[in-house]
């Protein structure tokens, strides 16, 4: 799946002219597809420059490509989170060692995000 930038919003929705985080037009693979507690769909992606992987609201994206990765399954969480993921990376904890700079959940999320891109290039 993929999705092309067409707004830029800050952290309150407010629109921005620039973001260290997004590119007006470019176009991002979605790693995850997540229907959260505030009623709102996010994406999950890799944004621009040193930020890394984060959570946009999708309502900033148009979808280009509605693929799905192969390897995506669905997770609905106890507190009504519905989440399109790796599976790999729905394990309790994942996110948390990822950020942490875990040798091991660095080296799960780079086969997933790969698998992910082959899936849709």
């Amino acid at each position: 799946m993929k999705v092309k930038c067409v707004k830029l919003l800050d952290s309150r929705g407010n629109p921005q002219d620039k973001s260290p985080w997004l590119t007006l037009g470019k176009v991002y693979h979605v790693l995850s597809l997540i229907f959260g507690t505030q009623q709102k769909w996010l994406v999950r992606l890799i944004g621009d420059g040193l930020n890394g992987v984060a959570l946009f609201p999708l309502d900033q994206f148009e979808v280009v490509s509605p693929k799905l990765p192969g390897r995506w399954i669905v997770t609905w969480s106890n507190n009504g989170v519905f989440e399109l993921t790796a599976e790999a990376w729905s394990r309790p904890g994942f996110w948390e060692q990822f950020y942490d700079q875990d040798g091991d959940a660095r080296k799960i999320f780079e086969v997933e995000r790969i698998s992910i891109v082959q899936d849709d290039p």
